[in-house]
């Protein structure tokens, strides 16, 4: 993961409602809502990004649409643990090098949220599901 300029950045968590979801992570659990829920048309889903403490972060995602593929996930094992993300300089990169070590690109898109513009689903070699998020061209990167 150095060599590819890895970090941690959040633990994506299924939900069948968001807005259910903050009454607890916010109100009983403590997180703090950092941004505004957004839709990923390209994901179909809607997402909500809440912190706990500096570099401690969880995305909440909610199936949008009858094919989403959050629903289907939900309906086969209930609300929890969907992915983990890294963040990366370069996705291309990453991708490339991933690939070599046997991980499978699995899906790639385009969306501002939260401070990053370019994202992929891959998979591992045991095709556990993982997330790379690239920052803006700014290199702001949120926390």
């Amino acid at each position: 993961m150095n060599a590819l300029g890895m970090r941690f950045h959040h633990v994506g968590v299924a939900v069948k409602s968001i807005e259910e979801a903050l009454d607890y992570y916010v109100g009983l659990f403590g997180f703090e809502q950092v941004a505004p829920c957004i839709d990923v048309p390209p994901e179909k889903v809607r997402v909500c990004f809440l912190r706990a403490e500096p570099g401690v972060m969880i995305e909440l995602v909610e199936g949008v649409g009858e094919d989403s593929p959050v629903d289907r996930m939900l309906e086969r094992t209930g609300a929890g643990a969907y992915h983990i993300c890294y963040q990366v300089e370069d996705l291309d990169r990453a991708i490339r090098v991933l690939r070599r070590n046997k991980c499978l690109p699995f899906r790639r898109f385009e969306v501002s949220a939260y401070g990053f513009r370019r994202f992929a689903f891959l998979l591992t070699p045991d095709r556990q599901l993982f997330e790379l998020c690239e920052a803006e061209k700014d290199g702001q990167d949120k926390e």
